[in-house]
């Protein structure tokens, strides 16, 4: 029943087999340098992100950044990049959605507590584009793009520096959480790795696969060639469907729909009629929750060549293409969105997604450009996703219906131009002045891409059979109507920006910077923002350090054009949400307004130290944003209806549009300590410990739109359950203790993370018998759904996991390395959401488990599927 997507082998295939030819025929042609040795981390790496004047120690930098190096990442067992940086930095956040759509292959990244778009990404320093979709889902990140950070091969990443600090006036629009620099390998010499691995449960294989070759090229130049490609298995988790499935037959003999009620098919709650003899037959193990089904190819290059004295071209860039398969919400036989003449049994509609991802940057640098080092670059890339459904059905044709369907996609571009300049200027003393000036230009285009005319279209043809006969048919492909020509808009932007910074140490001790930067947006007018920051060396060995600065977040594209109607599970219930443009002729009717920049401010406290093989920091920082972008809480009532019906735009029944819904302040603490210890005969071990502590608390939470008040809406823009996915349903905590032992031909990587407590609302809106029957076992928090009202909104928390990877390494040869490992290793799973129960549904309330199918909540920190066991080997010459 269950299908995988394939993967076109078109360039992507092609380009890994060209890789794997470099290899091979490099093994002669050139005399390859050997692969950099695995120093365990030590605490004198350089890094380049943070400033525009060169690399630096890690601990000199007057911000926090972390610095985690291939060999790091490699050793976390997790099966993508961005599970790899998740282990390594505490800050860096990200879920495992599940029946999510496309964010089952786009998790959400989150850094300091803050949303997904409040990050920056870059590669070898320059911008990155983002994913071209939308988070809509009931997901962390919800209302936000983020990057697809596993269109990069792990095995092309040189290392990852994560700057935890503002940095909008250095970098622009979106870094105000801090920045992640992807740096490419640019070693030489041929790589090749394999790696397999499965949950213990005998799911989720997983096979990866990558090539690279590296070449000198010309005088001190370098080409490197890396091509991957992953073959990734579904994980399930779900458990049986109980409910009945099929229609009842009542006393007088009418069919009558099927109960909803946990367990009605199987006896445990009461059915809706004589049961179907079909009910004591079905395979209830109809669900999928879990990771999806993917295979992901991708091939890049990083390269430079010197072409005089002083300038060399560089260029790097790749392509990669996922096909994948999302595992929808069951249609029931006896549920009005099945045709029973095409799923006599119900169906699980397959959600297809093809993402494509693209980039080239070429640029030149030199030393003297009247006397300045420069360096002027051109990006272009771009994300394009296409969907389908398969399995599915759009009742309104009846019989006739397709059971596939194309629902659309959407398509985002960006091309960036840069100029930077550098200088050291002498000012009397043994340190010059450093300046820094730049311009740069950027135009983005985004458009939402229509589906086919049978997956949003109105065939006019009624329900066929049972209770509801004659009735009219939910319209449009299943689960959700594809994009129509109506929603296929055309978006586009340019922004002209000019910026400087300037840093000066003196005496040693003492280094400040400065950065400012003005930019121009063609859709959002002017902003500058500025950032200082400084360093003091009180003694030898110990500084402190700190950072203010200004940040701004213009809105993505997408999040000022998308529109669709989308099927969520919102507090247990299956929901048809329309989100309206806010460009669209109905968006002023319910309060949509023209999205605002987000604004913000940010300070940053801490101290360094570093002795011998100790190192350490500890850095507290504040960031306060005003009008952060987010979708509004879900609106819906009769009189909105009928009002929207009235207007031009029938059969609406909830709404909601991206908004400026709140301010907030974040506070937080990050901690990192490393100490290489050097055990003689029995080898070296390095120990890393690393924390982050965060709370996010609102300053300003936007009332009942107007328009909406005068309907008798009382609902607020952001209501109770937007704000706890906000505040927290991201760990408030995490801390993970690292220790690398290496001796010989071995190497010992163990890491234990502890992952804070998070929470969810739960449930809304339930009276007391129902609460009295839910909470029991459950650690919650109950909110009155209104001032005075004896309902109840149920809060759920979820408990602190300790999740404890290990890998283990041998060295067969100089060139050849075996390793084995478990990712979880002692197979952890989170708590388990309010369950449905008999006592709930005589009470008149099912749990939180979407009618007790799915037994874990969407913001599981760490993921729901257990341990992962893998065996990899890696080849090096």
């Amino acid at each position: 029943m269950h299908k995988k997507a394939g993967l076109a082998p078109r360039r992507v295939l092609m380009a890994s087999a060209a890789a794997a030819a470099l290899g091979m025929l490099s093994a002669t042609a050139h005399a390859a340098a050997p692969a950099a040795p695995d120093t365990g981390g030590q605490v004198d790496e350089l890094v380049v992100t943070g400033s525009r004047f060169g690399p630096r120690v890690v601990t000199d930098s007057p911000t926090p950044i972390d610095s985690i190096s291939k060999e790091e990442l490699a050793k976390s067992g997790a099966t993508d990049v961005q599970g790899m940086i998740k282990v390594a930095v505490p800050s860096f956040s990200t879920p495992r959605p599940s029946a999510a759509g496309v964010l089952d292959f786009l998790t959400p990244p989150t850094l300091r507590g803050l949303s997904t778009g409040q990050l920056l990404m870059l590669v070898n320093g320059k911008r990155r584009h983002t994913s071209a979709d939308l988070n809509t889902g009931v997901q962390i990140g919800r209302g936000d793009v983020s990057y697809d950070f596993n269109s990069i091969p792990a095995a092309a990443i040189g290392r990852v520096e994560v700057l935890r600090d503002g940095a909008a006036a250095q970098y622009g629009s979106d870094a105000i959480a801090g920045v992640i620099n992807v740096q490419l390998d640019r070693s030489l010499g041929f790589l090749g790795q394999l790696r397999y691995g499965e949950t213990s449960k005998g799911d989720g294989q997983d096979t990866q696969v990558a090539l690279g070759q590296g070449f000198a090229l010309g005088s001190g130049g370098f080409v490197r060639v890396t091509g991957s490609y992953q073959d990734h298995d579904h994980t399930n988790r779900a458990l049986p469907d109980t409910r009945q499935q099929y229609f009842g037959l009542s006393p007088t003999g009418s069919l009558v729909l099927p109960s909803g009620s946990y367990g009605s098919g199987v006896g445990l709650t009461p059915s809706n009629g004589a049961l179907d003899p079909r009910e004591s037959t079905i395979d209830r193990n109809m669900w999928v929750f879990g990771e999806p089904d993917y295979r992901n190819g991708s091939v890049f290059l990083n390269s430079e060549l010197p072409l005089a004295k002083d300038i060399t071209a560089y260029a790097f860039g790749g392509y990669n293409q996922l096909k994948g398969t999302t595992y929808n919400f069951f249609r029931r036989a006896g549920q009005d969105e099945t045709v029973r003449a095409l799923h006599p049994d119900g169906y699980l509609p397959f959600q297809l997604t093809t993402m494509e991802n693209y980039s080239i940057a070429a640029g030149l640098k030199g030393d003297d450009l009247v006397g300045f080092h420069w360096d002027l670059s051109t990006v272009y890339g771009g994300s394009e996703n296409r969907y389908s459904y398969t399995n599915t059905n759009n009742v309104s044709l009846g019989a006739t219906s397709p059971t596939s369907f194309d629902i659309g996609g959407a398509r985002f571009r960006q091309w960036t131009t840069d100029l930077d300049l550098t200088r050291e200027i002498p000012v009397g003393d043994s340190e010059p002045l450093k300046l820094a000036l730049g311009v740069e230009y950027r135009r983005e285009f985004y458009d939402l891409l229509a589906g086919e005319p049978l997956s949003f279209a109105n065939g006019g043809v009624p329900i066929l059979d049972g209770p509801n006969a004659g009735k009219p048919a939910p319209v449009g492909s299943q689960p959700g109507p594809g994009a129509s020509p109506a929603n296929a808009i055309h978006g586009e932007r340019d922004s002209k920006a000019i910026y400087a910074e300037l840093e000066k140490t003196f005496a040693d001790r003492l280094t400040i910077s400065a950065a400012v930067r003005h930019e121009d947006f063609s859709d959002f007018g002017t902003t500058t923002d500025y950032k200082v920051a400084g360093r003091y060396e009180i003694v030898e060995g110990f500084a402190v350090r700190g950072s203010y600065g200004t940040g701004f977040r213009a809105p993505a594209l997408a999040q000022s054009f998308f529109g669709q109607t989308n099927s969520n599970f919102i507090n247990g219930q299956q929901v048809k949400v329309q989100i309206v443009s806010v460009h669209e002729a109905m968006a002023p009717l319910v309060g949509a307004q023209p999205l605002k920049p987000e604004t913000s401010k940010n300070l940053s406290l801490g101290a360094v130290f570093r002795r011998g093989d100790l190192s350490a920091t500890i850095d507290a920082y504040r960031i306060e944003i005003q009008d952060r972008i987010a979708i509004s809480s879900n609106f819906s009532s009769a009189a909105l209806t009928g009002y929207l019906a009235g207007q031009g735009f029938p059969g609406v029944a909830t709404v909601a549009y991206l908004t400026n819904a709140v301010d907030t302040t974040t506070r937080g603490l990050d901690i990192t300590a490393r100490y290489r210890r050097d055990l003689g005969d029995l080898g070296a071990l390095t120990t890393t410990l690393a924390a982050n502590f965060n709370e996010t608390k609102f300053d300003r939470i936007a009332g009942t739109p107007p328009a909406l008040a005068a309907l008798g809406i009382t609902t607020p823009l952001f209501d109770l359950t937007q704000q706890v996915r906000f505040s927290d349903s991201m760990p408030k905590s995490k801390v993970t203790l690292n220790f690398n032992w290496a001796h010989d031909k071995w190497a010992v990587n163990l890491t234990g993370t502890r992952y804070g407590e998070v929470a969810q609302v739960a449930l809304t809106n339930r009276n007391p018998a129902q609460v009295a029957a839910l909470i029991p076992g459950y650690d919650v928090k109950l909110v009155p759904s209104a001032p005075g009202s004896a309902n109840m909104d149920i809060i759920q928390k979820f408990r602190a996991d300790i999740v404890t990877d290990l890998d283990v390494a041998y060295a067969m040869t100089e060139h050849l390395t075996l390793s084995a490992g478990a990712a979880n290793l002692f197979d952890i799973y989170p708590e388990r959401q309010i369950a449905s129960t008999v006592a709930s549904v005589a009470a008149g309330a099912n749990g939180a488990d979407n009618n007790g199918i799915f037994p874990y909540a969407y913001i599981a920190p760490y993921g729901t599927s257990g341990r992962f066991v893998y065996v990899r080997a890696a080849y090096r010459f």
